[in-house]
């Protein structure tokens, strides 16, 4: 007997919201039944282009008429924690997309609203599902343990104010609303960390700083760094330090591991990762199955994960 189909409701209707579509209609057991969005337009537009039944003037209209099983919030990082708030007040399991608030203490709001509605959650962190990173990891575990993990974090905060697409409050809250990207693949990588020394400084101004450094061990012993400079030209880099082995990832998008001989291997991506924006395919997957209630552990990041990683990005931020 096939399953069910289930049945999304989409809030937003900008460029992730395209990206998200293009996977679901892939998936076959997953059916966007409606949209809406404060720019009713755009939700018209990717309506037609996707075959979405119904478009919505208001949350609460979609949800009273197109009844759906699951909602996503897929609107502007400054909209994000006012719209999940909202949307949590139906009892139905969210996707939110990443940040979950533009804040540590918003994050943990939603966090507490979703523990008194008992509600299930994914957070967007698409590059927990990144093919390549679960073969790095597995290339680490097959010569032994995970020694360290390093991660590069650089932003290109010039190229991002000048573009002037965001916000005030985004751009001063930009690590968490996107070095979390890069803050969170040490918890993905490594576990949770045991102890945390970061230095940060403001050499440009940025509100929450521009310039960090940090060293931490994780509790499973492995040694933890990161580093990020947001004003020289850079980019994300992991790597991955094992027993005769290290993985590197550079672009993040990218993989290759090198032996005791210093031989280089490439990490290819599965396919899906190569025909979709790479981690979103397997992150639906992921979803459909928290939605039909099916157990869901490591790499799903629910509201509660997001929270420690805000709360990482926070000591870095700080420089404690």
């Amino acid at each position: 007997m096939s399953k069910k189909k289930i049945r999304i409701g989409l809030v937003g209707a900008g460029w992730v919201a395209q990206q998200h579509l293009l996977v679901l209609a892939a998936i076959k057991d997953i059916n966007v039944v409606a949209i809406t969005s404060r720019t009713l337009p755009k939700a018209q537009a990717l309506a037609k282009t996707f075959a979405i039944p119904y478009v919505y003037a208001d949350l609460p209209s979609l949800v009273k008429e197109a009844q759906p099983d699951a909602l996503m919030i897929l609107v502007s990082e400054n909209q994000i924690f006012e719209v999940a708030m909202k949307a949590m007040k139906f009892g139905l399991p969210l996707f939110i997309e990443k940040p979950a608030g533009l804040t540590p203490s918003e994050n943990l709001k939603l966090a507490y609203a979703v523990k008194r509605r008992k509600l299930p959650t994914m957070v967007g962190f698409n590059r927990r599902y990144y093919s390549i990173f679960h073969k790095g990891l597995e290339i680490i575990r097959r010569h032994g343990r995970l020694l360290g993990v390093f991660v590069e974090g650089h932003e290109r905060m010039w190229r991002v104010r000048d573009a002037q697409t965001f916000s005030k409050k985004t751009l001063d809250h930009w690590i968490y609303a996107n070095s979390t990207h890069t803050i969170d693949l040490l918890r993905f990588f490594g576990g949770e960390l045991k102890t945390v020394k970061a230095i940060s400084k403001r050499c440009f101004g940025e509100a929450l700083g521009d310039q960090f450094a940090a060293v931490g061990e994780f509790k499973s012993g492995a040694i933890a760094q990161y580093q990020a400079h947001w004003y020289s030209p850079g980019g994300w880099r992991v790597v991955l330090y094992g027993d005769g082995v290290t993985v590197e990832f550079k672009p993040l998008e990218q993989g290759v591991w090198t032996d005791k001989n210093f031989k280089q291997h490439p990490i290819e991506p599965e396919e899906c990762d190569k025909k979709f924006k790479v981690g979103f395919y397997q992150q639906m997957i992921a979803f459909g199955q928290l939605v039909r209630g099916e157990k869901q552990a490591w790499p799903l990041q629910d509201i509660h994960g997001s929270y420690q990683t805000m709360l990482l990005a926070q000591k870095i931020s700080q420089g404690k």
